[in-house]
């Protein structure tokens, strides 16, 4: 049995099952459970249901919401709709609450996920305002908190055992026996203090042992306080971009299994100061919300039976659910060609309140409009009479609607950035966090590349990327357009007009489509979201560590080399993040589970993006001190060897640097360091001390160096010209040294996600 893949979503992983030999990937299972429900409502009610509604943390990226459609259409339902869970959830609680006009904050917090959505209702209609989340940060985490900081060791104590954690091969279902323990006993400790908590397990000692320990609703509390805090801290993020106060939100709405923890509920009350209504079922509220979404969707309907081609067809046009208690509804009869429409009538008639609308004549065109009554808390019925000119019944395709007085959403919201990656790494917005769905955005660009047709080593790369930074490769991947040389009439030049264009659905489906002017071809994209490049490999994350590790180390070694206090102390306190600390944990030794190695992978991304923040906020600060020290160097050297133009020069450029450190100009002080660090090399190199002791450190470095003079005969000769106080020739001996020693090249690093655009 396989729990938990919802995390997995838009992966390729595989669930293998050995008793059958067969590999199942998270839509397959998802699949699965919708089948099962699909099969008890047609066991219980008899209906065959052809068309659902599946919600979706607001968190999920495209690749995971086209996973779950692709679940829903497996599972046999023909028409699948997408609905973000704090939208269900806020319309589950605000449904009828017409007249409310307030904000409402969504605290979704289930197993495997966290969403935070400001809610605004007003006038009967509601708006996603805000909304932030994780995709792993769930409760899930919290297991595992209990596992690794409260279970490991007791486990490792009693059994003396030093490799048992996380991450080791041998120990992996032992860890997840642990986990489901851990799952068990945070449920019980909603209820009561303590509790007994009971795992076998079957690799200590190469037997099987019954582990047994208490613990208590506080050690849960204090492991899982981390754990909210970062669910908080999303969610505080959500009310201060929209610059609403927590005094202005009336009601604070839990969602989510982790929400029935009282010590839960109580740590997010008291730190987000606003009151929760607890008598909102966090279980069970979203699928509320998802029923009542459902009864407000229009279906396209199937062809009909044989048996029914007898009926008239009717377009409706109104909405399902609407403020209004008198809404306007519209419709057109489907006549035969040459039949007089305004011979027919029709009439309108509320089946619960009996209330009629009395009849009316078609128009030309066959339509016909009423404005109906309708009952509040209620969905109410309408029955459509069609009659012909002696007055008989005519059988119509629908004979009936439904409209309900509730609240509606008005549109849901799309939750980050979304564009296409450029030759630059820098990003092309086509839709922007919070923009309405549906969307369609065509933006024009150009090929930073020829094509020449039929070379198949040749293609154009559109990567699309979701995320809310600048640079391109600082967000996510979720997909690639390629226009190969194979698939062009003819060639491309460097510099072809290539337009491409994003439309998304309600749903959260995105399509691309690139056209070529050129050509006049258009290139849809079929972009498989997620692919290759959402998969988490270990000795790749390894791999990618160990780059941004030397990163880090470079910035602390410069910031030490500048003896920049402040700047180091900001170091030191990332060195000792959370977020350090649990990279070199899941990236160590043998690797943990998929799940830990994808939280790795975003972590990841994370900790580059965060060090690319802290690099920035220390750049001035550093290169002020750097300059100083720089222009501390000049003085020195100035005031020994230098001219009196260059002590006037030095004079001149410290206090250029010090109008530039006022100004806070840092592209102009970068400059400014260079001409200062010029001024010193020009006279630090007229120095024969300089040549004797750059000789000295190159000639400890020519072991084993070969070339057409020997180095060991060029260290002589400059041992020679140093007796002899021949430093002009020195020079002569020191250039062709260097010239023998491996140069080094600077490691390049490629940004980006390889795109053939530009602007």
């Amino acid at each position: 049995m396989f729990l938990e893949f919802k995390r997995r979503m838009g992966t390729s992983h595989k669930y293998a099952f050995r008793s059958s030999g067969r590999g199942m990937m998270p839509e397959d299972l998802s699949a699965e459970v919708l089948k099962s429900l699909r099969g008890d409502v047609f066991l219980r009610k008899g209906e065959e249901i052809s068309s659902t509604v599946i919600t979706v943390p607001a968190a999920f990226e495209l690749h995971q919401c086209e996973a779950t459609k692709r679940a829903g259409l497996l599972a046999g339902f023909n028409h699948v709709a997408l609905l973000q869970e704090p939208t269900a959830a806020a319309l589950a609680y605000g449904y009828q609450k017409l007249d409310a006009k307030a904000y409402w904050l969504v605290f979704d917090f289930g197993g495997g996920t966290f969403d935070a959505a400001l809610i605004r209702s007003e006038d009967g209609s509601m708006v996603v305002a805000n909304h932030g989340g994780d995709n792993f940060l769930g409760g899930s985490d919290i297991d595992w908190a209990i596992v690794e900081r409260l279970l490991v060791p007791r486990v490792a104590k009693e059994y003396g055992l030093t490799d048992f954690r996380r991450g080791t091969a041998a120990y992996k279902y032992d860890m997840l026996r642990l986990k489901g323990a851990a799952e068990a006993a945070k449920i019980e400790l909603s209820l009561k203090g303590t509790t007994l908590l009971e795992a076998t397990l079957r690799k200590v000692r190469g037997e099987t042992v019954t582990f047994e320990t208490e613990i208590s609703r506080e050690e849960v509390a204090r492991v899982a306080e981390p754990i909210v805090a970062r669910a908080i801290g999303i969610a505080t993020r959500v009310l201060n971009e929209k610059r609403v106060s927590p005094a202005a939100v009336s009601k604070l709405i839990f969602v989510g299994g982790t929400c029935l923890a009282p010590y839960i509920r109580d740590i997010v009350q008291e730190r987000l100061r606003i009151t929760a209504d607890i008598g909102v079922d966090p279980m069970t509220v979203v699928a509320r919300g998802a029923a009542i979404f459902a009864g407000t969707q229009r279906l396209l309907r199937l062809e009909r039976k044989q048996t029914r081609s007898i009926c008239l067809p009717v377009e409706l046009l109104y909405k399902p659910v609407g403020v209004d208690t008198d809404p306007l509804v519209g419709g057109k009869v489907g006549l035969a060609p040459g039949v007089q429409a305004s011979s027919y009538t029709v009439e309108l008639i509320n089946q619960q309140t009996k209330w009629r609308s009395g009849r009316s004549a078609l128009t030309e065109n066959a339509a016909f409009q009423f404005s109906v009554r309708a009952e509040p808390g209620q969905q109410n019925t309408f029955l459509i009479e069609l009659r012909d000119a002696t007055g008989t019944l005519c059988p119509i395709e629908p004979d009936r609607f439904a409209y309900t007085v509730g609240m509606v959403v008005e549109e849901q919201p799309i939750i980050n950035h979304l564009g296409v990656a450029m030759a630059d790494n820098s990003m092309s917005l086509h839709f922007t966090k919070g923009q309405g769905l549906p969307a369609k955005c065509t933006k024009t660009y150009r090929s930073a590349t020829g094509l020449r047709r039929g070379e198949s080593s040749q293609l154009l790369r559109i990567p699309i990327v979701e995320g809310n930074r600048e640079l391109a490769d600082r967000n996510v991947l979720i997909g690639t357009l390629e226009i190969t040389a194979n698939s062009i009439s003819r060639d491309l030049p460097l510099g072809s007009e290539i337009e491409v264009t994003l439309s998304m659905d309600t749903s959260r489906m995105l399509t691309v489509l690139a056209y070529v002017p050129m050509l006049d071809e258009e290139f849809p994209a079929k972009i498989t979201l997620g692919g290759e490049v959402r998969q988490p490999r270990l000795p790749l994350l390894q791999e990618e560590w160990r780059r941004e590790a030397e990163r880090l180390a470079a910035l602390r070694a410069r910031v030490v080399a500048a003896s920049d206090m402040t700047s180091l102390a900001a170091v030191r306190d990332f060195e000792g993040s959370e977020l350090v600390a649990e990279l070199d944990l899941r990236l160590s030794g043998e690797g943990a589970d998929f799940d830990a190695l994808l939280k790795a992978d975003r972590d990841l991304l994370d900790f580059k993006i965060r060090l690319d923040e802290l690099a920035a906020s220390i750049a001035f600060p550093l290169l002020v001190v750097e300059t100083d020290n720089m222009c501390g160097f000049l003085d020195g050297l100035v005031a020994r060897h230098g001219t009196p133009e260059e002590l006037a020069r030095a004079l001149s450029l410290r206090k250029e640097a010090g109008q530039l450190v006022t100004e806070r100009n840092e592209e102009r002080l970068r400059a400014k360091y260079a001409e200062i660090h010029e001024s010193y090399c020009t006279i630090l190199h007229r120095q024969d001390s300089f040549w004797r002791e750059y000789f000295e450190e190159l000639a400890r470095d020519t072991t084993g160096v070969v070339g057409k003079v020997p180095a060991s005969t060029l260290v002589a000769q400059g041992r020679e010209l140093i007796a002899a106080g021949n430093f002009a020739e020195l020079r002569n001996v020191v250039y062709q040294l260097q010239e023998l020693l491996p140069k080094k090249v600077a490691e390049v690093v490629y940004r980006g996600y390889g795109s053939t655009l530009i602007a």
